[in-house]
């Protein structure tokens, strides 16, 4: 019964059940995908077949509801300096404790475990820097999505306020703008440094911040259009559903018939050609709620709940730190009861240890922001 209420999360909060499917999937996907050295060839290629970009799907929500979190206060209070940083600190202490919680856990294990680790690499990692003009792998490997993230909360809303306030740009318009240049820009500095032969110079260019801030923008440009075009975005949910999904469909052919990262394609058309896919799909998933929960929706809500924390958790923590180095002699072998028990324990452990830092941690932390007011 006591295990029962540990693992138990409030399901009762109003939620939009097309959101929550979607983050559901995106998580999934990822977790999914970093757990292809756990998994026979074979297997991972069948199930590869149905995988989709997760980190892609969570840049283009993100955007989405960031953007709308923006537009919906700006028009309701304005854009001052107090909305600002009202802004700032409810999307920090939603993110960096958390990050900075397993910033420190796998410093400290991997300091332990792991020869020679290098302690000092870890700084950028503290300022979100790591990733700023090429990927670093020396530590925390995954963290570059929430670094694009995380620049992403700070320099938009600053843009948007100079736009406002100093510009004396109307906030429509310079929304519409900002999003826009970005989105743009981010594209083409691609296309640019591809067609000059720059891309392969680059340490992993897609983990760049620059490089894929435009991921988010197109869902701020979703959020842009639910708002002010909410006729648009209400009437035509089913037509864009269907050219959505079609997306995704020549997305995949495409994606296998350039498998290369440096492919053209992928440089300039992989990511652009799926992000407009998800966008297509925002506006049905937005206004796609459910009266009654099933055991499936159920599962679906929960683990959109707790995927910040598995996103944290199921990598460097269970996967690179657990699995491969300091049980390696437990997990060792490539007998299908070998993989199976891999497996199983890469599941279940990253599932429940992202419900209790949800549940025990990042719940009770986000608590705090209710209560610091900025005047």
């Amino acid at each position: 019964m006591q295990i029962k209420k540990i693992l138990t999360l409030d399901l009762s909060h109003k939620r939009i059940f097309g959101l929550d499917l979607l983050r559901m999937l995106a998580i999934l996907f990822v977790v999914f995908s970093h757990s292809a050295s756990l998994l026979p060839k074979n297997v991972y290629s069948f199930f590869d077949l149905f995988y989709f970009d997760g980190v892609c799907i969570f840049f283009v929500l993100s955007g989405f509801l960031i953007g709308s979190i923006i537009i919906n206060s700006v028009e309701k209070n304005g854009f001052n300096r107090s909305e600002l940083f009202t802004f700032w600190i409810r999307r920090w202490f939603r993110t960096l404790p958390n990050y900075y919680f397993f910033v420190v856990i796998l410093a400290v294990l991997s300091k332990l475990f792991i020869k020679g680790f290098p302690l000092k690499g870890i700084f950028p990692f503290l300022f979100f820097s790591q990733n700023l003009f090429s990927a670093n792998d020396i530590f925390f490997g995954e963290s570059w999505s929430l670094s694009v993230e995380e620049w992403f909360y700070l320099t938009i809303p600053l843009i948007l306020f100079f736009c406002i306030n100093v510009l004396k740009i109307k906030f429509k318009k310079s929304l519409l703008i900002v999003s826009v240049f970005l989105l743009l820009f981010s594209t083409f500095l691609r296309y640019y440094l591809y067609n000059n032969g720059h891309l392969p110079q680059m340490i992993d260019y897609r983990r760049v911040v620059i490089m894929r801030i435009d991921n988010l923008m197109y869902g701020m440009i979703g959020a842009y259009i639910s708002y002010y075009h909410q006729e648009f975005w209400t009437k035509n949910k089913y037509r864009l559903l269907i050219i959505g999904l079609s997306l995704i469909l020549v997305w995949k052919v495409l994606s296998y018939q350039y498998p290369s990262i440096e492919s053209f394609y992928y440089v300039n058309i992989f990511y652009p050609l799926f992000c407009i896919a998800i966008l297509c799909l925002l506006p049905i998933l937005s206004q796609y709620n459910l009266k009654k929960y099933n055991i499936i929706t159920k599962a679906t809500t929960y683990v959109s709940l707790i995927s910040y924390s598995l996103y944290l958790i199921h990598y460097s923590l269970i996967k690179k730190l657990l699995i491969d180095n300091i049980f390696s002699d437990f997990f060792a072998g490539e007998t299908v009861e070998a993989l199976i028990l891999k497996n199983t324990f890469y599941w279940c452990a990253s599932i429940i240890g992202a419900l209790l830092i949800y549940k025990y941690f990042e719940i009770p932390t986000m608590k705090l922001r209710d209560k610091i007011k900025f005047k």
